[in-house]
């Protein structure tokens, strides 16, 4: 994949998938990398790179996906929002858990 643009439909189906699927999340607990390339998804740079950050910081904040049914993926990946959105919503997340 060469673009580097963040296509935010697949990374709402990423998220709902980790909430949903069992066994995504039994894959993806020790091998993330290749959890994502067992279910398909061919992410670019710029995508790989927010969803490691992204599962970090929801790690350090001690967010269990699958418990987290109140998450509005709507909200949160809307499509017509900037994808550089993800960006602050992400650094907010990480400078939240510092605090």
């Amino acid at each position: 994949m060469t673009d580097d643009g963040i296509r935010l439909p697949l990374l709402k189906r990423l998220a709902e998938q980790a909430m949903t699927d069992a066994d995504f999340r039994s894959v993806a607990r020790d091998d993330l990398s290749g959890a994502l390339e067992q279910f398909g998804y061919d992410l670019n740079e710029r995508e790989r790179a927010f969803v490691f950050r992204f599962r970090q910081a929801l790690e350090e904040a001690n967010v269990d996906l699958k418990l987290a049914k109140e998450i509005d993926l709507d909200a949160l990946l809307a499509e017509d929002d900037d994808p550089d959105g993800l960006e602050q919503l992400l650094t907010s997340l990480e400078h939240q858990h510092r605090s």
